[in-house]
């Protein structure tokens, strides 16, 4: 199982924790000396049957199978009101693996094995943390695959894998920094800087994971407000309407002032209005699709 473990050394003399959080972040990328987690071996095996264009779904299945908590995933996605709007159940994980196709298979897999991952932070106060971050990926992920679909600005299963991963680089620093960070009045001011590098984080984590060039650029892009809008932006637009989304899922007052804030929403086409509109008749899709991402 992959480890992902914090440092034990203290901060120096005097040190605040923002400037500890900012000299360890800075160093680690200036040096390429990010220590990269190394993907579950599920995961690998997974990605290498599908990369193999001649593997049946047959031998796909052999490979989930061989996992019966993934392969027992990828049966109640298959079934979930998102795939299987008829409600006509299959328990035969070779027709899961068909109903799914290749990335959404892909994905399932990759959510499934980052949540098996052991973050070995060394306090367990982080455990909530690290679970919320989940929720948000499988919740930005879901949103993201539903405007890829509707605006066909981008890939929807490329969307939803682009959410899912939109954040991996804020749990990186969630348990990596130092333990001080955050843990008092200097929270806020950590907060803000985990989110200016947190993208740039998860850029080399995904380029380890040997992800594609499109969705690195994505989320390498999500905070940033100056980026190239030509032609290849519709990815980035639509995880940044996601993110965007997250919280207007839960509180819809919050929608208009969303939608007017964010220039992404102009560019793919979608007001307020078609927004909520969107928002409402996917809801069920939303909820499924976030289910069988993050549970």
């Amino acid at each position: 199982m992959s480890t992902v473990k914090s440092p034990t050394r203290e901060l120096p003399a005097g040190e605040s924790d923002r400037d500890a959080v900012i000299r360890k972040l800075s160093q680690e990328a200036a040096d390429g000396n990010i220590r990269l987690p190394s993907l579950p071996d599920i995961a690998v095996r997974v990605q290498k049957v599908l990369e193999d264009p001649r593997a049946p779904r047959t031998r796909v299945a052999q490979v989930i199978g061989a996992d019966a908590a993934l392969a027992a995933r990828i049966v109640r996605l298959a079934n979930s009101a998102f795939l299987n709007p008829s409600t006509q159940q299959i328990f035969d994980l070779q027709q899961a693996v068909t109903r799914l196709g290749t990335q959404l298979v892909r994905c399932t897999a990759m959510s499934f094995s980052l949540q098996q991952m052991e973050f070995d932070s060394g306090d367990t106060e982080l455990r909530p943390q690290i679970r919320e971050l989940w929720r948000i990926g499988a919740l930005v992920a879901s949103i993201a695959y539903v405007l890829a679909r509707e605006t066909r600005a981008a890939n929807p299963d490329e969307a939803l894998m682009t959410g899912l991963m939109h954040n991996i680089g804020e749990l990186y620093i969630t348990v990596s920094s130092p333990r001080r960070a955050a843990s008092d009045g200097d929270s806020r001011a950590v907060e803000q800087l985990v989110q200016e590098w947190h993208p740039r984080i998860a850029a080399s984590i995904l380029k380890h994971w040997k992800f594609p060039r499109a969705i690195i650029a994505a989320v390498v892009d999500q905070n940033n407000d100056s980026r190239d809008t030509g032609s290849d932006s519709g990815l980035t637009d639509v995880l940044v309407a996601a993110i965007a989304l997250g919280s207007c899922v839960f509180h819809r007052d919050l929608l208009d002032d969303t939608v007017t804030a964010n220039a992404s929403f102009e560019r793919l086409g979608l007001d307020s209005g078609g927004c909520k509109s969107l928002l409402a008749s996917a809801a069920a899709q939303i909820k499924a699709l976030r289910a069988a991402l993050s549970s």
